[in-house]
């Protein structure tokens, strides 16, 4: 019983002590740090959502502000993957990936491409059981793990330990699970993104027809505003995002372009009733076909 204590509490430690030289190091080395933390997602998303990955479980975690979501799949789900793979399993897709090195990528555009599910980040541990982590401390030991590389994940050390500072904001008492199918409605929606509410028109710049609409259910997960979807008259091999008026100082515009990552472009003068115009060209048709 003492030996258990003693090496949680030499982890709890060891923890707290790459945490205090990191950020010592962030506070001292000036503004070339600060901007590295600046542009990590996890600095300025309201909203965040990662996948939680395992052989026999499947759950995306999402947190805002205060408040945590768990949304719960059947590992068995079979979910038709991009860069035409076909149909597989849930549960199977990181293994899948890892077949080309790309594990955490492949189940990364899975769920943005496939399901629209605007997840930015994974963690997979091949045995582990993430169903058992039924307990809101239970995700800061998960961040922790892959601080320390028990965990795989596409986060790096900025990452991490802002996450785990943010999850250390949120109320027991503000987690709740949901399941795959049911009551998930608003399980994504981005409460900065609602309240800013931009008029957002997304234009097929391509020849594949239904990707302006793939993409604009994306972007009213997120809790966007969408008033248009239509073909664009030229075909561009670039995707454009076209901001009017002030937009292209709002948190919308940021979030577009860390999921669209389009070519950008200030526009004022013209009349639209669009704040925002998205034009999808062909390398976003290839993210979502593309064989490797």
């Amino acid at each position: 019983m003492a030996g258990k204590f003693i090496r949680k509490t030499k982890r709890h430690l060891n923890l707290y002590f790459v945490l205090v030289i990191v950020v010592g190091v962030f506070f001292f080395a000036g503004p070339k740090y600060g901007k590295i933390i600046k542009n990590s997602p996890f600095w300025y998303f309201g909203r965040i959502n990662f996948a939680l990955l395992g052989n026999q479980s499947v759950s995306i975690f999402s947190l805002e502000g205060n408040e945590a979501r768990l949304l719960e799949f059947s590992p068995q789900e079979k979910i038709d993957l991009p860069r035409g793979f076909g149909e597989y399993e849930l549960r199977k897709i990181y293994q899948l990936g890892e077949l080309e090195k790309r594990g955490g990528q492949l189940s990364l555009e899975t769920f943005q491409n496939s399901l629209n599910f605007p997840v930015v980040g994974y963690f997979y541990q091949d045995d582990l059981k993430f169903g058992n982590y039924t307990l809101l401390s239970d995700f800061k030991k998960i961040i922790g793990r892959s601080i320390r590389k028990k965990i795989k994940t596409n986060l790096n050390l900025t990452d991490l330990l802002i996450l785990y500072f943010r999850t250390k904001r949120i109320s027991p008492l503000l987690f709740k699970k949901f399941e795959y199918r049911s009551e998930m409605d608003d399980f994504f929606k981005d409460e900065q993104i609602r309240r800013e509410a931009l008029a957002v028109e997304i234009l097929n710049g391509t020849q594949h027809q239904g990707l302006a609409q793939k993409a604009a259910e994306l972007w009213e997960n997120l809790g966007g505003r969408i008033i248009r979807v239509a073909d664009h008259s030229e075909q561009l091999s670039q995707s454009l995002l076209i901001a009017r008026g002030e937009s292209n100082k709002s948190y919308s515009y940021e979030i577009m372009k860390h999921f669209f990552k389009p070519d950008c472009r200030d526009l004022n003068g013209e009349e639209n009733r669009a704040d925002m115009t998205l034009i999808l060209g062909d390398d976003y048709w290839k993210n979502m076909t593309e064989k490797w």
